[in-house]
């Protein structure tokens, strides 16, 4: 018997939602921390943290065990 696991929408929903935030987070450190001369505002160190907490996210779904 061969057995196809279904597709996840949700998960690839999640994964994709994981990327964008990423992405926006990543620019919105970038831009900050270059407007304000290298110096850590609060916009900028929260996107920072966001932006960890989503390459964390991103890895730890990527190295899980499937079942």
């Amino acid at each position: 018997m061969n057995y196809f696991p279904v597709p996840r929408r949700r998960f690839r929903a999640a994964r994709a939602l994981l990327w964008m935030l990423l992405a926006v987070s990543a620019t919105v450190n970038v831009v900050s921390n270059m407007a304000n001369g290298g110096e850590g505002s609060t916009l900028g160190l929260t996107a920072g943290v966001v932006t960890v907490v989503c390459a964390v996210a991103l890895t730890v779904r990527h190295f899980r065990p499937r079942a």
